[in-house]
């Protein structure tokens, strides 16, 4: 019973809480200042209540203090049960019961509910363990900041303190001693209850104090709302400009929310005058109608509580409830319809009465016009505006996120939609016809049992059949069946590109050395040690290696008159073209940095519909995590959880206008913090992908087929569990071959764990391959676009300075022809990963004519001298029409990497 009320009064505020501290995280990336961030923002937002509660403080000590002589004058003069009927006499006469003494507390109640929902996310918070800010050494843990001796003393619980009280004072000065005791002796609970609690915690209370301290300040100058509002203005600019700076390549969408937040603050006082007017031209009789503006508050409260939590959850898991069964530690799928409903029972129904029954007539009646415009825009965002985003995973996470970003109809007609309901409601009200409204209401609401009704009962017929083939069947695992990815022809040719990205080419050797099974496994394969990439990092390197010399920087540079962008995006199109145009499938797995982004934007390839492209990245992430859980600190639970977690936010995103969608699901987190991070994450965000590579792919095309996959797990480098190099929790064992030389650290060791595991899962790929009868019909090719500042065999004994620095331009490259034979050989002629798209096309009838500048791509290779440049790794740095080079780690390579002096650096024109 008591997680239930948890559930629906304070998950909403939780969640509230959770999503401004993910949104001012991923602003500032500093958790300090998110904490301080979501202080300031929730006790703005929860001003109003305040001001209410206070009101009815102060209408409480008022009529006490009009009531006090009598109150004296009764009790000197009578006792006992006497006293007590005269009392009761006196308080019937003043309209007055002793239960209203409790107004006097309202505040204090409301902070409750605030209280609760931010220790609990707080203190729950795994990310703030190990994080510093400012003096606050650990925000995870007590702060420990004055020792005396062995005692350590806690200093921001009794910081938190002394602010409290002061801010008692000013506020409480000309009170009754009651309400001030009762002030500090909050003041004390909270000094008890958050003493040993993590400093995160405090810092956020004592952050609430200031901004109360600042509040009750404000009530004793003049006009407290301007300077309340210049300040409002102020932060929510300067909020907005250093977002935009900082972030200069968020979409122009996400700018565009931003700014449109901002404006709407500084016309804070037209948007009131507007209000107002409404209100009186409008509002004014429909006001007075308190049964009828009561009514349509209820009717749009309830129809958004079925809307959010049982239509939207109902419809997506009936589209297929075996998915959602027996996930995690949840079998029925009903569960998670209850869970979610009952936060949104909260959100639309408990929280929205109680400030209704705190509201004035006029702002009653504003809320209830608000929230039947919020109800029929609902509906036309989830049946007239849903958008075709394409198959969306039990996580929440959608093959293909660049669908998310709306077309001109999508953003500009849900607009129009709810102009025309606000409008619609408008006339009516004026019109004297509100019964329209609340038959229109009522009519929504049996609609949205019906049709949450029908899901539930689809969801549950699904459950019971599917709970009795489980039982049926003994052989049943709990383990999610992986769908292909990949499509192979066992009869024509297949060409496969693995982007290994940031794979250390003078580890291969020695990762052969240590796995001798490799050298079977990649029978067929070239390995060539001599080759150079063009650039440090992705944004410099990949448009080479996806489409030939016509991409190297200086190419790029070269084309001064158009964007980096274009000539990015143009560059990852040019194989997918090429094999699409000669008749082959084609299937692009995270293509780098697509459109300038970091990941998820596809819109490159929305004119080229034949070409499939798909996110991968993190995909089975929770799949490995759940089948190798003996290995992880992942307990089968934290699936539902993440599910459990995310579906309010996929009702919200549902409910949303178009333009909001791409935002709201922020590459898939929903814009929630991640739950049980761990340091091997990242890495099994990609290994997992090279992991389950046999069971993703299928030999089924009757087409000649073309695969690119990009993968990071040699990106992401941690230490894996030898000896053979897997991701577990709590690391024992972090041998290997590099620990018997000096020469190389930790992080040298971590880039070798990585690129071990990648290369021994791919390893099993190949075995599966020759199973399946497709190797000798698959051509590939294996290729990093740079290496890493780490110390390598090639480089280690280099007396430069730069003998670090080189090993950015020594990317891994190695490939396999159609029908090679014999073990893995080397080939020591000088190769760049330019040369890739060369080696893709040969031997195959696809042409090597660029489908963009027409040019022939075998007639465009020139490596008499190699241009390798240090450049930003971030888009936000290179965003005009030339790549802006640091010339200082920049060099010239011709003929072999093996000789020193054979790189020269460039120099600065």
């Amino acid at each position: 019973m008591s997680s239930f009320f948890y559930t629906i009064l304070i998950s909403p505020i939780e969640l509230l809480i959770e999503l401004l501290f993910s949104f001012f995280y991923k602003a500032f990336d500093n958790f300090g200042i998110s904490i301080v961030a979501i202080s300031l923002f929730i006790s703005l937002l929860s001003l109003p209540l305040y001001h209410i509660a206070e009101k009815l403080q102060e209408k409480e000590r008022n009529q006490r203090k009009q009531m006090d002589p009598g109150i004296r004058r009764i009790k000197e003069v009578f006792s006992g049960d006497e006293q007590y009927m005269i009392l009761s006499t006196f308080y019937r006469q003043n309209h007055y019961h002793p239960a209203y003494a409790l107004r006097s507390s309202v505040s204090l109640l409301i902070q409750v509910p605030f209280f609760i929902a931010a220790y609990h996310f707080l203190s729950h918070l795994p990310h703030l363990q190990g994080q510093s800010f400012a003096i606050i050494q650990n925000l995870g843990q007590p702060d420990h900041l004055l020792q005396i001796g062995s005692l350590s003393v806690n200093i921001l619980p009794l910081l938190m303190t002394l602010i409290n009280v002061f801010a008692g004072m000013i506020y409480t000065k000309g009170f009754p001693l009651r309400d001030k005791v009762q002030l500090y002796g909050m003041a004390g609970v909270f000094l008890v209850l958050l003493y040993q609690s993590p400093a995160g915690l405090v810092f956020y209370w004592t952050m609430n104090n200031v901004v109360s301290l600042i509040k009750n300040i404000f009530y004793k100058l003049k006009n407290p709302l301007k300077i309340l509002y210049l300040m409002a203005v102020a932060g929510s600019v300067g909020l907005t400009l250093v977002i935009i700076i900082t972030k200069p390549n968020l979409p122009v969408s996400k700018h565009l929310i931003l700014i449109i937040g901002s404006l709407i603050v500084c016309f804070i006082p037209l948007i009131l005058i507007f209000i107002k007017k409404i209100q009186n031209t409008f509002l004014a009789t429909f006001s007075l109608n308190s049964k009828e503006v009561f009514r349509i508050t209820f009717l749009s409260c309830i129809s958004l509580w079925l809307l959010y939590g049982v239509v939207v959850i109902g419809n997506l898991i009936s589209s297929s409830p075996n998915e959602f069964s027996f996930t995690g530690d949840v079998e029925n799928p009903l569960s998670y319809i209850m869970l979610t409903s009952t936060v949104f029972f909260g959100v639309w129904v408990v929280w929205p009465l109680f400030m209704y029954g705190m509201a004035s007539k006029k702002m009653r009646s504003l809320m209830s016009f608000s929230f039947f415009i919020l109800s029929a825009t609902s509906v036309g965002n989830i049946f007239l505006f849903s958008g075709q985003y394409g198959h969306i995973s039990k996580i929440l996470m959608f093959d293909n996120p660049s669908l998310l970003t709306p077309n001109l109809f999508l953003t500009l007609v849900p607009l129009l939609f709810c102009g025309i309901v606000a409008l619609t409601g408008l006339f009516l009200i004026k019109r004297n016809q509100v019964k329209i409204l609340s038959a229109l209401l009522t009519i929504l609401v049996l609609a949205t049992v019906m049709s949450g009704g029908y899901s539930l009962w689809q969801i549950t017929k699904s459950f019971e059949n599917h709970k009795q083939l489980i039982q049926n069947n003994k052989s049943f695992t709990n383990h999610d069946e992986i769908k292909p990815m990949i499509s192979l022809s066992q009869e024509k040719q297949n060409v496969v590109i693995l982007f290994l990205d940031r794979a250390i080419s003078s580890y291969l050797p020695l990762v052969v050395e240590q796995f001798p099974q490799l050298k079977e496994q990649f029978a067929g394969f070239i390995y060539y040690p001599n080759t150079v990439s063009y650039g440090a990092y992705t944004l410099t390197a990949a448009p080479a290696l996806m489409g030939g010399y016509e991409y190297t920087p200086d190419a790029i540079n070269a084309r001064d008159s158009e964007k980096l962008v274009d000539k990015h995006n143009e560059a990852t199109l040019v194989l997918p073209r090429l094999f699409s145009e000669a008749g082959y499938a084609v299937t692009v797995f995270d293509p780098p940095f697509a459109n300038y982004q970091w990941s998820d934007d596809f819109s490159a390839f929305k004119d080229y519909p034949e070409i499939n492209v798909y996110r991968m990245l993190g995909r089975y992430s929770l799949q490995y995590k759940t089948e190798y859980s003996e290995n992880l600190d992942w307990d089968v639970g934290f699936e539902s959880e993440i599910i459990q977690n995310r579906l309010p936010m996929y009702a919200i995103f549902k409910n949303s206008f178009p333009f909001l969608r791409s935002m709201l699901y922020d590459q898939g987190t929903y814009f929630l913090m991640a739950k049980n991070p761990q340091v091997t994450d990242a890495f099994i965000d990609s290994y997992a992908v090279l992991h389950y590579l046999p069971q993703i792919t299928s030999i089924d095309s009757n087409k000649p087929t073309f695969t690119f996959l990009t993968n990071d797990a040699t990106h992401e480098p941690t230490f894996l569990q030898a000896p053979n190099y897997i991701p577990v929790s709590e690391v024992t064992d972090t041998s290997n071959p590099l620990q018997q030389d000096a020469g190389y650290d930790e992080i040298d060791q971590i880039h070798y764990h990585a690129n071990a595991a990648a290369l021994l899962q791919i390893g099993n790929w190949l075995d599966y391959l020759r199973k399946q009868g497709v190797y000798d019909n698959t051509k590939i090719i294996i290729v990093a676009d740079h290496g890493r500042d780490v110390s390598t065999p090639v480089f280690k004994n280099y007396s430069s300075e730069y003998s670090k620095i080189l090993g950015y331009y020594n990317p891994l490259m190695l490939s396999k022809e159609f029908n090679a034979r014999g073990l893995l050989t080397e080939d020591s002629q000088f190769m760049t990963n330019a040369d890739v798209p060369v080696i893709a096309i040969q031997n195959t009838s696809v042409s090597s004519i660029n489908p963009f500048t027409k040019n022939d791509i075998l007639m465009m290779i020139d490596k008499t001298n190699v241009n390798s440049f240090f450049s930003s790794a971030d888009p936000k740095h290179n965003s005009g029409k030339e790549f802006v080079f640091d010339y200082s780690q920049s060099f010239s390579i011709r003929e072999s990497i093996f000789s020193e002096s054979n790189w020269v650096p460039i120099l600065q024109p």
